[in-house]
């Protein structure tokens, strides 16, 4: 009780700071209300020229009292430096973790961007696996005619329906003996009055991206023509060719690749398994013209559609000189989609340069962590 009154008075004694020559350290006498002197005082030795250390007050020898530490005011420079470091590295952090979060926003609306369009684009190729082919149009140099079908469909309505290059739609425009428009379908007729529409012609740059938003907004496939699902996913022309693109979040146009053999998820992992593989191994693909047997007209493969991420590259070998239904001869487009030969072997891989994949978003990447 003693202490606590005492420091209760302590705190309402002024301090009077007297004269003192120059270089010496100050001495302050602390005086009681009732101008009583010798109460308390600040001793202050001097330590070295120059240099006071701080205040420290203290009860006079014999006495009892309370010690305090004044320190004189204002900041030293160490301070102040150490203060705005503090506040740096606290900076620093919430930049970090509001960057990382934008950036997870953007992935996840890219990858809605892109399960929007693969709807729309499985619910298209779904269909031709009914589809009836007279036996007048399989080529008498395909022996097993139930590969032939499949053939057909393949090159002749599905590379046709879903082109993933504009080499593609200049075939079927050019070449009205194999595409009369009189029995092409609604979607190979819409892409070659918009090919022969075009002038200037687009150029090969973003020519998957550009043939994708063709599909949709011209094609009309799945009976989507620019549906309502898809208002919301961006838009523009990113080479200023006349055509335009889907973009992702970075503003890449959305790639798409129909014929995506050698698409590796993990990288270093092909996507699908070759046709050698034990029976039974996941995602299969199927031999083109085997002796006997019919296979699915699209041989095990779907059509990727993906997101350069982050670091705005792609990375994926697309062969983008190479088209697809005029490949190979006996008959025209027997290549057409045929896993086992160039170009379509290569579609999906590693492009050649440094490796740029590993941010990709693609309309696989769930189904791959399965």
């Amino acid at each position: 009780m003693i202490a606590m009154h005492r420091a209760a008075r302590l705190r309402s004694m002024p301090i009077q700071a007297p004269r003192r020559k120059p270089g010496d350290c100050p001495t302050i006498r602390l005086q009681s209300p009732n101008r009583k002197p010798g109460a308390f005082f600040i001793k202050a030795p001097r330590r070295k020229p120059g240099d006071c250390p701080p205040f420290h007050l203290e009860a006079p020898p014999g006495k009892a009292g309370i010690a305090l530490l004044i320190r004189p005011r204002g900041f030293t420079l160490t301070e102040l430096l150490v203060a705005v470091s503090i506040v740096l590295v606290l900076m620093g952090l919430v930049s970090a973790a509001v960057a990382g979060a934008r950036g997870s926003v953007k992935k996840q609306s890219t990858k809605s961007f892109i399960e929007k369009i693969d709807a729309v684009i499985q619910e298209q190729y779904s269909r031709y696996d009914s589809i009836a082919v007279p036996l007048t149009s399989i080529p008498a140099s395909i022996a097993n005619k139930s590969a032939g079908r499949a053939w057909f469909i393949r090159r002749n309505r599905i590379t046709g329906d879903l082109p993933d290059r504009w080499s593609d739609v200049q075939f079927m425009a050019e070449t009205p003996a194999q595409f009369p428009l009189d029995s092409v379908s609604g979607s190979q007729r819409a892409y070659i009055g918009f090919w022969n529409g075009m002038n200037p012609k687009p150029t090969a740059q973003f020519q998957g991206a550009e043939c994708l938003f063709m599909i949709i907004n011209v094609g009309g496939v799945a009976d989507c023509l620019d549906c309502g699902e898809l208002k919301g996913v961006a838009r523009g022309d990113k080479d200023g060719d006349g055509a335009p693109e889907f973009w992702d979040e970075w503003s890449n146009p959305i790639g798409y690749l129909l014929w995506p053999a050698a698409f590796e998820l993990p990288i270093g992992t092909r996507f699908f398994s070759a046709p050698d593989t034990p029976a039974g191994s996941l995602r299969q693909l199927s031999l083109p013209f085997p002796a006997a047997g019919g296979p699915p007209p699209g041989l095990g493969m779907r059509p990727l559609i993906y997101s350069a991420g982050p670091d705005r590259e792609y990375g994926v070998e697309t062969n983008i000189n190479q088209a697809n239904i005029g490949s190979s001869s006996d008959p025209g487009g027997l290549a057409c989609g045929d896993l086992t030969m160039s170009p379509t072997s290569t579609y999906g891989g590693k492009a050649s340069g440094p490796e740029y994949r590993a941010d990709n978003i693609t309309n696989f990447d769930d189904e791959a962590k399965q």
